[in-house]
């Protein structure tokens, strides 16, 4: 790398004081349950939700119930239990009087997370990128539009822009049109002109959409925008999804996903259409909740019934890889968009949030509506965690969020808490051999990553030697800390080295002040091996036994 460039990169990596790689900054806690902090953690958050319950400052008290659960990939069971049943559910005549585990929502827009997983077990990502129009002949039969403003190019919509909400295509057809879905009457107090017949859908509101209709009536709706330009959220995309699942395997939606997520999961409370009411959590009566509101074509969008037992088997299953190979995961639980909020982006269909604190942690999230019902679904990839919050009644949409970011307030700084404690206990020690003067120290304190304290190879001290390696930029201190990559066997576990002088100045805007080491990996090449890669030999607790820095070539064992 030239000089210049090199200068440029690692001051502006400098300026963001530890500068660690995305991703996590310690190994998941295997034993959460076991965490001092997040117990603590667990008891202010059920703190919280009582009093927030009590005084009606979250949710309406008398009328709203909740079912929340947190969880982990290494804890079969719950992290953390919380069910709240609102006067009005104790008292119901239909459904459950009291929630827990086993009582069923609907989750609304969650939906989308199991029918984008049917596609990938199904087809896998490759298919993201071909054509929509390969599939759905409605569609291909449309033609090539000529005027882009009027309508869809569908020739140039992919199913990954679909699935990512990257179409460029309207929210819904038929839907909840205000022209059918309100009296005409308050149509023209709102100032809306009256619509010719022809000009209003014949389906959607009132009554379901058939196929036939419904892509008779998308083939006519102006895009929103062209394919890939910003997201806008549409459930028709996710209605087309499903048609071309059922086109390509000759099989309903629903039967696709009894047999591709439902049955292998044994998710005995998830339905995709209503289950029986003795189930079912439903505020005031089954119509007016939307609980026996039968979606149609638009069930791939949002109709799903579960539970808080089975969409937190989901998420561990999708956090360990259980239907899909770990490299396609991977590719799945990553941003497809930027949107206008920095710490908002969107996937597959992911609504992913990053919380900036000391470094940037992402949640992928989704979230649903429908009715009187929400609910939403995170995962942590970084640290194997997530949890699914499901609301029923009054101002259910607004719950679930406040609910959402009470859990990840309190749960966040918990993990990483919780993977630094368990980090120390695991590789932090002192590190030496008696073949040469070779040594390293390692230990766990507030920052990111485990701290190098001291590194001294065949008595040279090694944080000099990486000052040298730096030059021309002068490091009047020298910060070493390993970061997991993810990399690991059985009894191995792969980590690299991030060198940053936390004492620099400040940058003046995002170029010098944005965390840049992500270029300066394997940067120092020694035999085509990094200085910066270190593998730690660990037993089958998990506990180093040695650390070997491999562009070194020597191992070294823990005293």
């Amino acid at each position: 790398m030239h000089p210049l460039v090199l200068f440029f990169f690692f001051t502006a990596c400098l300026a963001s004081k530890y500068c660690p790689l995305l991703g996590p900054v310690f190994p998941a806690a295997k034993h959460l349950s076991d965490s001092e902090s997040f117990a603590a953690a667990k008891i202010h958050l059920s703190n919280t939700l009582d009093k927030a319950i009590k005084t009606s400052s979250i949710l309406n008290s008398n009328t709203t119930s909740l079912s929340l659960q947190l969880f982990s990939t290494n804890d079969v069971d719950p992290l953390l239990e919380y069910y709240y049943t609102a006067p009005i559910i104790q008292n119901a005549t239909t459904g459950v009087t009291k929630v827990d585990a086993d009582s069923v929502f609907r989750i609304g827009s969650v939906t989308k997370v199991l029918t984008i997983l049917v596609l990938l077990v199904e087809e896998g990502d490759a298919i993201f990128h071909e054509p929509i129009t390969k599939y759905i002949p409605e569609l291909r039969n449309a033609g090539v539009a000529d005027d882009e403003i009027d309508s869809v190019r569908w020739d140039e919509v992919t199913i990954g822009e679909l699935a990512s909400q990257l179409s460029g295509i309207g929210r819904d057809y038929g839907f909840i049109d205000l022209s059918r879905f309100l009296p005409e009457s308050q149509q023209r107090a709102l100032g809306l002109p009256a619509l010719p017949e022809n000009e209003i859908p014949p389906c959607g509101s009132l009554r379901i959409c058939t196929r036939a209709q419904f892509f008779e009536g998308m083939t006519k709706e102006h895009p929103a925008f062209p394919t890939s330009s910003t997201p806008v959220y549409s459930n028709a995309a996710y209605e087309i999804l499903a048609f071309a699942l059922e086109d390509m395997k000759n099989q309903s939606f629903e039967s696709l996903l009894q047999r591709d997520i439902i049955n292998p999961l044994h998710l005995h409370g998830t339905t995709y259409s209503k289950p029986h009411d003795k189930y079912g959590v439903i505020p005031r009566d089954p119509t007016s909740s939307f609980w026996d509101t039968d979606l149609g074509n638009v069930s791939a969008a949002g109709s799903v019934y579960s539970t808080a037992t089975d969409m937190a088997a989901l998420g561990r299953a999708i956090l360990k890889s259980t239907l899909l190979p770990k490299p396609m995961t991977r590719r799945w639980l990553k941003p497809a968009s930027h949107t206008s909020s920095l710490d908002l982006a969107v996937g597959w269909p992911w609504e992913i949030l990053s919380f900036n604190q000391s470094r940037t942690l992402d949640l992928y999230t989704k979230l649903g509506d429908v009715g009187d019902y929400s609910a939403v679904f995170a995962l942590s990839p970084e640290y194997g965690f997530g949890f699914i919050a499901m609301v029923a009644g009054d101002d259910s949409s607004d719950v679930t969020r406040q609910v959402a970011d009470v859990v990840s307030n309190a749960a966040l700084p918990a993990l990483e808490d919780a993977a630094r404690e368990e980090a120390c206990c695991r590789f932090s020690g002192e590190y030496a051999t008696d073949q040469a003067n070779s040594s390293i120290s390692i230990t766990a304190d507030d920052g990111p990553g485990l701290k190098v304290e001291h590194w001294i190879n065949n008595s040279t001290d090694m944080f000099d030697s990486l000052k040298t390696l730096a030059q021309p930029i002068q490091l009047s201190n020298v910060s070493i800390r390993l970061y997991p990559t993810g990399l690991e066997t059985k009894n191995r576990v792969s980590f690299r080295a991030i060198t940053v002088d936390p004492f620099a100045p400040p940058g003046l805007g995002p170029v010098t002040s944005s965390c840049w080491s992500w270029v300066l990996i394997d940067r120092n090449l020694y035999g085509s091996v990094g200085l910066d890669e270190f593998v730690f030999d660990v037993d089958d607790e998990g506990n180093a036994v040695a650390v070997t820095p491999r562009g070194l070539r020597v191992s070294l064992e823990r005293v």
